[in-house]
């Protein structure tokens, strides 16, 4: 398990990843002003959604190809220019791609199986070039990039447990990465591709049995959670929130102490909030950072100890990999 994670502040605050603003230098200092752990915007008002960021309007149009040009997203320079202005302190820069399955889908709706793993292994290979160089850029001006891959509808592909191979080029492409999924989550599978992070809707899903076991393996073996909790465009009270949260860590905690769950979770949105209003962003960015606020505080109204912790403890010894258990089957979001 990666270490860099260990440097993040417990409960940190971050977003999923897109937001509402036209304006990419707009973008830039909205995310590192209100966010603990800053992540790169994506601006599908201005430049598409998930889908076309990296591939196009139309991405079916041209067909796929492994030599199909490649592009930064469309905010990288301006953020770059506001994280050397406000650099955290932890040195930590959370990436978004979106996910090879996902993409594969879309350029070939009709593709299963086999047929789908083998063009999402092509287009893992083809988006891990530009994760590669945008984490190079950060490691020369001394920040560490966390890659998250976006994969609204795994649910819907079907992959089997054996199958998480279509992320291998990502993976590889930096020490430390994670999932972010905001429909159904295929907890088997999440469990058998061991990511270092795992991002989610806790206030829409919830968690199931499969759930917990999953998430309390991960930080058990050193990784971290991001709790969804605000619904983009109706964030529920902070307080709804944060025993959302208390409740999430204090389930967890047949495997690890409570107060490990905690120190290991970060704080975020259900989803982004690309297609909500510029008021809606603000409003559920200062949910999350109220949210986090109280439970750092105590919470104890909510029945959360005090977390009081500078920094994450060591969580980086291995639990023994269990056979992952079966779950009921669900529909991509």
């Amino acid at each position: 398990m990666s270490s860099l994670l260990e440097r993040l502040p417990p409960l940190a605050t971050t977003g999923v990843g897109s937001l509402p603003f036209t304006h990419p230098a707009d973008a830039a200092v909205h995310v590192l002003r209100e966010y603990e752990l800053p992540f790169c915007p994506q601006l599908p008002r201005a430049y598409g959604d998930m889908v076309a960021e990296w591939l196009g309007a139309d991405p079916g149009r041209c067909g796929w190809s492994p030599d199909r040009d490649r592009q930064l997203p469309a905010a990288w320079d301006p953020f770059i220019v506001e994280l050397t202005h406000q650099p955290p302190a932890h040195r930590l820069v959370k990436l978004q791609v979106t996910g090879p399955i996902t993409l594969a889908m879309a350029l070939e709706p009709a593709a299963e199986g086999d047929d789908l793993c083998s063009l999402a292994r092509e287009i893992s290979t083809w988006l891990a070039a530009t994760v590669a160089k945008q984490a190079a850029e950060l490691a020369e001006l001394g920040f560490d990039a966390i890659l998250v891959i976006d994969e609204p509808g795994i649910a819907a592909a079907g992959l089997r447990p054996t199958e998480t191979a279509v992320w291998d080029p990502l993976r590889s492409s930096v020490r430390t990465w994670g999932l972010h999924i905001c429909g159904h989550v295929p907890w088997e599978l999440i469990d058998e591709a061991e990511p270092d992070l795992v991002s989610f809707d806790l206030a829409r899903y919830g968690m199931n049995p499969s759930a917990r076991r999953t998430l309390a393996r991960l930080i058990f073996r050193g990784g971290r959670v991001i709790w969804g909790v605000f619904d983009p465009v109706a964030p529920q009270p902070v307080g709804v929130a944060t025993r959302q949260i208390a409740w999430a860590c204090a389930s967890l905690g047949a495997v690890n102490p409570e107060s490990r769950v905690l120190a290991a979770s970060l704080v975020s949105g259900g989803c982004g909030t690309g297609l909500a209003s510029i008021d809606d962003e603000l409003a559920v960015a200062a949910s999350i950072h109220a949210a986090a606020a109280l439970m750092r505080a105590g919470g104890t109204h909510h029945g959360v100890a005090p977390v009081g912790l500078s920094r994450a403890p060591d969580l980086t010894s291995a639990a023994p990999k269990r056979t992952p258990m079966a779950h009921p089957a669900r529909a991509g979001a």
